[in-house]
């Protein structure tokens, strides 16, 4: 399968997810049942010449699927990795920032490779990144303050670790399906509400950003 194909792939499982919504919106304004919708399903990325100056900047080139997933979705994924600090090449150097920030904070090494670009950053203890080293996919490293002098292997290719979030959330999604799903209100002024049936357990607030 070609990279192209696995990018394409990964947009169109985000997208069923969006068509088939586990939840009905109630108490929210038109307007933001669409803002809503349009992020699950908004995908875009770099320009060509923005990526290929990060790779001369860093004098490597990044894996072939990562640079589709960056030329194509790297700058807005939809609903893939929500939860966490996530961004594109145009954030190569904010990211890294961060992530030197997230070391320093507990005294770690810091010992990022010059060549790495962070996916993401995650509750301020983690990050994950993919090194520019060619070839068609690489591994996902994983640097966390538990283990602050070192950087752990947490998928095989970037497109295992994609891959895999992409089934926790249909897993989720299935999940919710079968409990009934659940009531969403969106509020005006930021955040929001889900509310199970009362044959469920509770509600819990969210974070609709």
């Amino acid at each position: 399968m070609t990279a192209e194909a696995i990018v394409a792939g990964w947009k169109s499982r985000l997208v069923t997810l969006a068509d088939n919504p586990e939840y009905v919106f109630v108490d929210t304004p038109q307007e933001l049942i669409d803002q809503y919708r349009a992020r699950l399903i908004t995908f875009s990325g770099c320009r060509d010449a923005e990526l290929e100056a990060v790779e001369a900047r860093v004098g490597g080139r990044f894996p072939a699927v990562f640079r589709h997933y960056l030329l194509d979705m790297g700058e807005a994924c939809g609903d893939l990795l929500r939860g966490s600090d996530r961004a594109g090449i145009r954030g190569f150097d904010r990211l890294r920032e961060d992530a030197r920030e997230i070391v320093d904070d507990v005294g770690g090494a810091w010992n990022l490779p010059t060549d790495a670009a962070i996916v993401l950053t995650h509750q301020g203890y983690t990050f994950d990144y993919v090194r520019a080293i060619g070839g068609f996919d690489s591994a996902v490293m994983r640097w966390s303050d538990g283990k602050p002098d070192e950087a752990t292997q947490v998928a095989a290719t970037f497109a295992d670790y994609v891959d895999a979030h992409l089934r926790l959330m249909e897993r989720n999604h299935r999940s919710d399906c079968e409990r009934g799903g659940y009531y969403l209100t969106l509020h005006p002024g930021g955040g929001g509400r889900r509310v199970y049936p009362a044959h469920n357990s509770g509600d819990r607030a969210l974070d609709s950003r």
